[in-house]
């Protein structure tokens, strides 16, 4: 069995007689261009002179939402869409962000039989579930209106993408949201900007996309079903409660849905609670009552200083609202 300073012999020996064309077709050819980009050449090196090197972390994939008028469109203002649609696209794609159009399903022209219900329904789930919305402000739309509004709700970063003779409202340039604008005039610098200020952006997306990943659960949902059985109270009773406020509808969906999909109002989680006899902070923090009691043993252990390092008035500050908080839930049991 050959050592391997032998075998290293062996293979340079090796190297040394294929030129570097021919290497890379026949690693092309046998190892695929997949793993093309794990082997690079110092400039003016042989295959003999070959240099191994780690491929880099592919980046976060990232997912966008493109909002733009559909309704009531002209067939020249159609392909306008269509062409700078297809140019956002190809620069989403180019920096691995999958950019969802909602006209390629839910069109009203192309796609009249979907249903008004399944078109909010689908399209606020993918803003909500989306990193980045684009928003094209070319012509005016009620939709994309209603597309951002869900995105300012969700902390969803936007980015306004107007012709430089289009006249924006200024509902959509006020929205106080981190937002980007880039106003064009021809294709080819929209294409260039949008690249530079998506490339610039990229890494704040994704540490909110690492950030949110949390709410991809279903825990408020799941505290308001649970509150709302104990009570033996079906969802069309607590819609009744809430003085027809909230519907059973929005109810189930709050309640099936994770977190970041329903996204419930501050409104909406305070006419719950006081239906549900409970509060807003135990309906967002469903483990309240386990970190109370744990918090608790943890003074009368006198521990609290030691762990969290603070003085012996906030201890007692933190105490109060702690009673404070079983007090009141006790008096609403």
């Amino acid at each position: 069995m050959a050592n391997p300073l032998d075998a290293g012999k062996v293979i340079g020996e090796h190297f040394r007689q294929v030129s570097l064309e021919e290497f890379e077709r026949l690693r092309d050819e046998y190892v695929g261009e997949a793993s093309s980009g794990s082997l690079t050449f110092l400039e003016g090196s042989t295959p003999s002179d070959l240099v191994l090197r780690q491929r880099n972390a592919a980046p976060l994939r990232l997912n966008a939402y493109l909002a733009s008028g559909l309704t009531g469109l002209s067939r020249d203002d159609r392909a306008h869409l269509v062409r700078v649609s297809e140019v956002i696209k190809k620069v989403c794609r180019s920096l691995e962000i999958d950019l969802f159009e909602p006209r390629l399903s839910t069109d009203p022209v192309d796609h009249p039989e979907v249903p008004a219900e399944d078109v909010f329904a689908n399209d606020r789930e993918r803003v909500l579930n989306s990193d980045l919305v684009i928003h094209v402000a070319d012509y005016p739309s009620t939709g994309s209106g209603e597309e951002l509004d869900f995105a300012l709700g969700a902390l969803v970063p936007i980015v306004i993408v107007a012709h430089g003779n289009a006249r924006v409202s200024r509902m959509v340039t006020g929205i106080p949201a981190l937002k980007l604008t880039i106003s064009y005039n021809d294709i080819d610098y929209l294409r260039d900007e949008l690249r530079e200020r998506l490339t610039e952006i990229r890494p704040i997306l994704e540490q909110r996309k690492l950030a949110f990943s949390q709410f991809d659960k279903n825990l408020v949902g799941n505290k308001i079903r649970a509150s709302r059985e104990d009570l033996y109270l079906t969802r069309e009773e607590v819609a009744k409660y809430s003085g027809d406020i909230l519907t059973a509808e929005r109810i189930r969906d709050i309640e099936g849905n994770n977190d970041k999909v329903s996204n419930p109002s501050l409104l909406e989680l305070r006419t719950l609670a006081a239906v549900l006899k409970t509060t807003v902070a135990d309906l967002v923090e469903p483990d309240l009552g386990e970190r109370m009691i744990v918090l608790l043993q943890e003074w009368m252990l006198n521990g609290v200083e030691a762990r969290y390092g603070i003085s012996d008035n906030d201890q007692r500050i933190l105490l109060r609202r702690l009673l404070y908080r079983v007090l009141d839930r006790t008096e609403m049991d």
